[in-house]
Order: C-alpha cells, then sequence, then structure tokens
C-alpha cells in the first residue's frame, strides 16, 4: 500500500484531511504535516512521516502550492530516495480517488491522482434559456 502524506501551509493539511475524512472515514497510512515557519522542523516532521506510512510500495507526499515550501522540502528529500513521489497543486478530488488506487505502482498512481486532479476542476455555467419559438421549431 502506498503511504500518503498531505502538507502544506498553516492548517491546510489538516483541513485536507478533515474533508476527505467526512467522506471516506477514517484512513490508514495517512500522515499530514503543517508548515507554520521552521523549515528545519518541516523537513524532520516529513522525514518521520515518511518512515511511519512506508510500508513498502512508496510515498506520496500531497502539498498545496507546487514551488511552496513544503514543495520543495518534500522534493529535496525524495531527491534522496527512489520511492518517494512529490505532487503540488493538491485539490480534493485528487485526494479522495487516490484512496482507493494505493495498490497500484507508484508511478501509476501519481499518474491517476494528476489526471483526477485536472478533470474535476469544473466551472459553473448557468446555460441560457431557450426562445419559445426555438423549442416548437416554429
Amino acid at each position: 500500500m502506498i503511504g500518503i502524506i498531505i502538507t502544506g501551509h498553516g492548517s491546510y493539511p489538516e483541513g485536507m484531511y478533515e474533508s476527505i475524512r467526512l467522506i471516506a472515514g477514517d484512513v490508514e497510512g495517512l500522515k499530514i504535516v503543517p508548515f507554520h515557519e521552521n523549515q528545519e522542523q518541516l523537513e524532520h516532521d516529513l522525514i518521520a512521516a515518511m518512515a511511519e506510512v512506508e510500508y513498502g510500495s512508496g510515498v506520496v507526499c500531497f502539498a498545496d502550492l507546487a514551488g511552496g515550501t513544503p514543495f520543495n522540502i518534500s522534493s529535496k528529500i525524495a531527491a534522496s530516495k527512489g520511492n518517494v513521489r512529490v505532487i503540488g497543486g493538491t485539490n480534493s478530488p485528487m485526494l479522495l480517488s487516490s484512496l482507493f488506487q494505493r495498490e497500484q505502482n507508484l508511478d501509476d498512481f501519481v499518474q491517476h491522482a494528476l489526471y483526477e486532479g485536472q478533470t474535476n476542476i469544473k466551472s459553473f455555467e448557468i446555460a441560457k434559456k431557450k426562445k419559445e419559438e426555438d423549442l416548437d421549431g416554429i
């Protein structure tokens, strides 16, 4: 099973976890690692969380912002490990659907997460009403 870490600025990780927990219930093999201000503490916490959720299939860190401190530090750690991947720009659909794909290989898991995250971004549009005569065909 692939281990999951949710990391990000402030209370983002807790909020994301609470959201998916309301939908999917408690999740095994998932850790949240918030970043407040101390980069050294964040790195320490990420390394500890990775060790806790590594079951032999790898770990994926879902970060709030690509290029942000949690993403960058996760990427630095991943560069020294062969079984850690990092995704930035995490959204709820990506994370939720990933919970049910954790038996895939690591790279397929990441591709699935990216696909779900991208394809589930939608915009609401109000459909224009058709004129009465357009509906009658007259």
